[in-house]
């Protein structure tokens, strides 16, 4: 019976990642959205709100700015048992980290649009990443997209967790809306 026992678990939990990944509607001006394996599948999430300041010129990237703050609170994967077991300290430890920024060092352009430099915060760790980024004009304003990954380790999340995966995906859609 035992091994029947963990076969069904096994079944269920990955019954379940499966149906928090699909279907998440967002906002189509922004997206803070995030990919890790977890026994082995895609478990897929996103950060609702979460705030952008820039200050952008193509033609003089030396004084761009680009800072972003997330809630973690905030965080949606699909299945409000995982959220919560997310938040808590051997994750994101929300209670006392309610906040993910980053505040960029400095952009340079490259053959495939721009690099983003600058500091992620979260949890007690301050690392430099790069971002690699577009930025395309829309009738409503500026669209800011990038992807980049990071070593959840890194940061302090999931201590020990053995069956989730170390890197994290992680894209950004942002609509600057024109004044």
């Amino acid at each position: 019976m035992g091994v029947l026992s963990k076969i069904l678990r096994i079944s269920l939990v990955v019954t379940l990642l499966f149906a928090g990944v699909s279907g998440q509607a967002q906002e189509p001006q922004k997206l803070v959205s995030f990919t890790i394996k977890n026994a082995g599948v895609n478990v897929k999430g996103t950060f609702l709100s979460y705030s952008v300041t820039t200050r952008w010129n193509a033609d003089d990237l030396a004084n761009s700015r680009l800072s972003a703050t997330i809630e973690v609170n905030t965080l949606n994967t699909g299945i409000k048992g995982r959220d919560k077991h997310l938040k808590k300290a051997k994750y994101f430890d929300v209670e006392n980290y309610p906040q993910i920024s980053f505040t960029s060092t400095g952009i340079r352009k490259t053959a495939a649009g721009y690099l983003l430099k600058g500091n992620l915060t979260m949890k007690a760790t301050t690392l430099p990443v790069e971002i690699p980024f577009t930025v395309e004009t829309s009738p409503e304003g500026k669209v800011f997209s990038g992807a980049f990954e990071i070593d959840r380790r890194d940061y302090g999340v999931g201590k020990g967790h053995l069956i989730m995966g170390d890197k994290v995906k992680i894209k950004i859609y942002h609509l600057e809306k024109k004044p």
